[in-house]
């Protein structure tokens, strides 16, 4: 068994590196470099990496290069070619059946709105590792929109769902508008944790004695989906991803607006919930 100072300074090699994969995705990876950092063999490391996360080195390479290819492809005019050049595919067609097979669309597909990608962020290795698991991701370009709800402010996060499902609210929601309340704006914490939050549906009518409305100039939208059973804590978790993974490791920054949670299926009786969150970004 290991003893807490080799297990410190192999977590150190080992995000040595992690570091070391980011500053070589655009050329070649080479294994005895790795295996100097790491100080072993390098099929010992390529072993115990598979052991620890459950994909191979090289798989884990190909999914960072894929990564950052989907986001050049998004936000720089460089064509095809060059980007799969770049990411170290020697012709355009490798390149198209490898990011179609991780992102499910081809390259050239991306620079159309609202293209779902995959993200896999680079993994950090502490008492656990962080980053296996991969998000699910679209951004969309969305012009001028307007929402009519409650909101308020209240001593914990989640408050005033509680507030409008119980004194009537949802239901008076549902008879002018033909809908339930599907949207929560998260305007944000106060100094003394309290949560500024508005229930919301989307609405384009005149204004509504006894609601207020809200409205988003256009914006860019990143839009984050999971499904899975509340008890479990799916909307919470999906938030930890984005907050701890996602925007740490990625070209995006919040712009100030509120970010939305967008409750496509909430059944307690059945636990299972689908949820999504938009985050208004720049970059």
């Amino acid at each position: 068994m290991r003893k807490a100072g080799e297990k410190m300074e192999w977590m150190q090699r080992i995000n040595r590196v992690m570091d070391y994969v980011e500053d070589h995705l655009r050329d070649d990876v080479d294994e005895e470099e790795v295996s100097r950092i790491m100080a072993c063999p390098f099929q010992n490391f390529q072993s115990l990496f598979g052991q620890v996360t459950n994909i191979s080195f090289s798989e884990y390479v190909r999914r960072r290069r894929l990564t950052m290819a989907a986001y050049d492809l998004q936000n720089t005019e460089e064509k095809v070619i060059d980007i799969a050049l770049k990411y170290g595919y020697q012709s355009g067609d490798a390149f198209r059946v490898a990011f179609r097979k991780m992102h499910g669309v081809n390259p050239s597909e991306v620079r159309q709105s609202a293209v779902p990608l995959m993200f896999y962020c680079r993994l950090e290795f502490q008492v656990t590792v962080k980053g296996v698991e991969s998000m699910k991701y679209t951004i969309e370009e969305k012009g001028a929109f307007r929402v009519l709800g409650t909101r308020m402010t209240t001593p914990y996060g989640g408050g005033t769902w509680a507030v409008v499902k119980s004194d009537g609210t949802n239901e008076k929601m549902k008879a002018v508008s033909g809908d339930f309340f599907d949207l929560g704006l998260c305007f944000g914490f106060q100094e003394d944790g309290s949560n500024d939050y508005m229930c919301a549906v989307l609405w384009d009518g005149p204004e509504i004695d006894g609601f207020v409305t809200y409205q988003y100039p256009p914006a860019t939208w990143l839009i984050f989906q999971a499904r899975g059973k509340i008890s479990d804590n799916v909307l919470g978790n999906l938030w930890r991803q984005i907050n701890q993974e996602f925007l740490p490791q990625s070209q995006y920054d919040k712009c100030g607006l509120p970010t939305i949670e967008k409750y496509v299926f909430w059944n307690e009786a059945e636990d299972l919930g689908e949820v999504e969150v938009w985050i208004p970004v720049k970059y």
